[in-house]
Formats: structure tokens, C-alpha cells, sequence
């Protein structure tokens, strides 16, 4: 399941930094509020236990520091270095958002956190 951050290019289109920036806030804000269906919306997590998957894992996350590294990566989401060709980009944030990267792919007309 996609979800179109507001404002997202319309279909055919590349997605832009400003759209990145956005979608990037969104998934850290949904972490901090252990939001997991829009954590799993944005992550595009083909199973039905995604959101048990990453509550758990924000659990555990949390409990070593993590809500203190969420907060600093949403200090820096705005000013961080960005590099997009429109479909696949990266965000350069103090904490990789996964997998030691923070990269996204764009379809269904927004970003979404590659695994």
C-alpha cells in the first residue's frame, strides 16, 4: 500500500526533494509515535505482520537510545544533503534510516524507504 505524501507529482513524473523531505518527516514522526501501519505504508513491507515486525522492532529500538536518534535525524531532515535523480535518492541524516542508508525509490507517485 502507497501513500502519496501532499502535494506528490502526478503520475509519470519524478518525485522531488521537497516531496523526499516531506516523506522522510513522515516516517520519523510516525517512528516517534510508534505509528507502524504508516511506518509500514512508507517502507512498502509485502507481509501482513509489518506492523507487529516493526513495533517490536521500535521497541527494542527505543529502549537502546533510539527515540533520541529519531529526533536528531528529524533536526536534520531539512537541511541534510540530498542526492535524487527524481526516481531513486538518498538523504545523508546523522543516523541511516535502514540498513546503514537512508535510500528511497520513487513509484504509486511518492517516495518510499527501500529495504
Amino acid at each position: 500500500m502507497a501513500v502519496a505524501v501532499p502535494g506528490a507529482a502526478s503520475a509519470g513524473s519524478p518525485g522531488t526533494v521537497a516531496n523526499l523531505r516531506g516523506q522522510v518527516t513522515r516516517l520519523l514522526t510516525a517512528e516517534l509515535a510508534k505509528d507502524t501501519a504508516t511506518v509500514c505504508a512508507i517502507v512498502a513491507y509485502p507481509t501482513s505482520s509489518c506492523a507487529q515486525n516493526w513495533d517490536r522492532s521500535l521497541t527494542r529500538f527505543f529502549h537502546h537510545g533510539g527515540r533520541h536518534m529519531l529526533k536528531a535525524d528529524m533536526a536534520a531532515v531539512q537541511t541534510a544533503a540530498v542526492s535524487s535523480n527524481g526516481f531513486s535518492a538518498t538523504i545523508t541524516l546523522p543516523h541511516p534510516l535502514r540498513g546503514g542508508r537512508s535510500a528511497f525509490s520513487w513509484y504509486d507517485n511518492c517516495w518510499m524507504l527501500e529495504k
